[in-house]
């Protein structure tokens, strides 16, 4: 189910399409039937779902929080803004996420727009990781604890502070709340050298 929860994150941060939130909610329906009972984000997957219905104005929102006002977006989604000193694009944890990607073969297509250490980015690749045996648990160990830990509450907190629409304050909510979940869960507790 942790691929799943990935994917569904990624994709409500992603530029929203009729095909994509066609994806999302699939993907909701999955989770809801069949996902951890007693989950922390049950209350915002139902709120979320009628978030899912696509509208012009999606295009609108996604632009003015995450592209507009190069180079002042409101909320980032680039980690290296938020683990770099000096606030910068394309700075050494970038560099990272690109070769812990490449260790899998994964790289980000050029024709996307996006970088490897984009929100859509990391989040897919946790789902990918997700998805291998337990020979990935270091690799998501520090995906999650040096990347997704340090950057993606802050960039959820500048979100929040620009008042999004109501999907976009859902999908902060829901990120926040899958990475807390996640950090406490049983894979983290054991490694493949156990």
């Amino acid at each position: 189910m942790r691929p799943q929860l990935y994917l569904f994150a990624s994709g409500l941060f992603n530029q929203p399409t009729p095909a994509r939130l066609e994806m999302l909610r699939g993907l909701l329906a999955e989770l809801r039937e069949a996902g951890p009972p007693n989950a922390p984000w049950g209350e915002t997957l139902i709120a979320l779902e009628p978030q899912l219905d696509y509208d012009e104005g999606m295009q609108a929102e996604y632009s003015r929080l995450f592209i507009l006002a190069v180079p002042c977006v409101p909320a980032q989604p680039f980690g290296s803004y938020w683990l770099e000193d000096d606030q910068r694009l394309l700075g050494d944890s970038t560099l990272e996420i690109k070769h812990m990607m490449a260790e899998y073969g994964i790289e980000v297509a050029g024709n996307t727009g996006l970088l490897p250490d984009h929100i859509v980015s990391e989040l897919e690749f946790m789902a990918y990781l997700a998805g291998l045996d337990e020979t990935a648990h270091q690799t998501q160990q520090k995906l999650l604890e040096q990347h997704f830990a340090r950057w993606m509450p802050q960039f959820t907190a500048a979100l929040r502070e620009v008042n999004p629409a109501p999907r976009y304050r859902l999908a902060a909510d829901f990120l926040d709340q899958l990475i807390d979940w996640d950090r406490l869960q049983e894979w983290q507790l054991s490694s493949p050298s156990d």
